[in-house]
């Protein structure tokens, strides 16, 4: 696997368009300015991926939201228990212990944002027809709910492609990553769409 410094600027570029549209909307929605840097667009290895960015033995949520139209893919949101249970407060405006069915709920709504949000920058942005199919939620190691991931797309390489992106409000770091997981040839359509 390997890309170009171009290839990877223009995905870094794609990212930080999404990324800003979808800050925008979870500011909207829960009254709170939030913000939205990307730290990283990079090849790593598995072993890199774990000691750089989540312990493959941390137990996290996962919600995937499935990519389909003309590149499929997916998304996925990953948080701690403590993030997934700030994001659960600010969605339904209360400091209240919620059970786990209302999180799951706050959650995949919150991906579902995120990933529209997305998947409208590139439609606009390329030009492809993109939408984004039903979420779903698991608590699970990081090692994983990454391993599988990447086998249900059929990629085996020992490099993942890893585009995150990390949210902050009120000045503190929430503790959550975003993937953008792309199925075979999903790239080099991408890349095609945009002439490079």
């Amino acid at each position: 696997m390997t890309y170009t410094a171009l290839e990877m600027d223009a995905l870094k570029e794609i990212i930080n368009i999404g990324g800003g549209h979808a800050a925008t909307s979870i500011s909207q929605l829960v009254e709170k300015r939030v913000d939205m840097h990307v730290p990283e667009v990079a090849i790593r290895t598995y072993n890199e991926l774990y000691q750089h960015l989540w312990q493959d033995d941390e137990e996290v949520y996962a919600v995937a939201c499935p990519i389909k139209g003309e590149i499929d893919g997916i998304f996925l949101f990953i948080m701690t228990k403590k993030a997934a249970d700030q994001m659960t407060c600010w969605l339904t405006r209360t400091d209240d212990a919620l059970d786990e069915e209302i999180k799951i709920s706050a959650m995949q709504e919150l991906t579902n944002i995120v990933s529209n949000s997305f998947l409208n920058a590139i439609t606009e942005f390329i030009g492809v027809n993109l939408y984004g199919a039903l979420p779903s939620t698991s608590l699970d190691y990081f090692g994983a709910i990454i391993s599988s991931i990447y086998l249900a797309f059929d990629q085996y390489d020992e490099q993942v492609l890893c585009i995150r992106n990390e949210f902050t409000y009120e000045d503190q770091e929430l503790d959550t990553s975003l993937f953008l997981v792309p199925g075979v040839g999903a790239l080099e359509t991408l890349f095609q769409s945009l002439g490079i």
